[in-house]
């Protein structure tokens, strides 16, 4: 299965704008990371333009187990899956994420009625119904970056 990255606004700075003389080893994204995973290719491709349009830096599955190496290739700053997927399902990919990164923010996007969602949301930190609410669910993606960065700030003593 094909992977999907975003391709950042035009005057966001991309891996090819940085100078050559500095190894891409170092290179470092100025952008938070969201992992994107939906089986559904037109979800995903039209979800990753709209994030990558409000300056987010999104990896895309299609799949659970590209998911789970996705994590630890990129370690995301935040997961966006849908529950009802081929190979490893979004339900096995909550319970094996959260082995791996604890502290990950996962939000859930499904189709399901909530009756049926019951038991995700011990390891799902925001559920979001389809079709989605773009506007919600990218304020929810703001407020909780927000406060995962304002966790990581060093503070500063008088």
């Amino acid at each position: 299965m094909a992977l999907l990255t975003s391709t950042p606004p035009r005057h966001a700075t991309t891996r090819q704008e940085q100078p050559t003389t500095k190894p891409a080893a170092i290179w470092h994204n100025p952008y938070p990371t969201i992992l994107l995973v939906d089986d559904d290719a037109a979800v995903r491709e039209s979800l990753c333009r709209v994030l990558a349009g409000q300056q987010f830096h999104v990896i895309c599955a299609g799949n659970g187990t590209d998911a789970l190496r996705l994590i630890e290739q990129h370690e995301p700053d935040l997961m966006i899956t849908d529950l009802c997927m081929a190979s490893v399902d979004g339900w096995d990919l909550l319970v094996r994420e959260n082995r791996l990164r604890p502290e990950l923010p996962v939000f859930v996007i499904t189709a399901l009625p909530a009756r049926e969602t019951c038991g995700a949301d011990q390891f799902a930190t925001e559920f979001f119904q389809k079709p989605l609410d773009l506007d919600a669910l990218i304020a929810a993606i703001r407020r909780h970056l927000h406060t995962q960065s304002s966790h990581h700030q060093p503070s500063v003593s008088p």
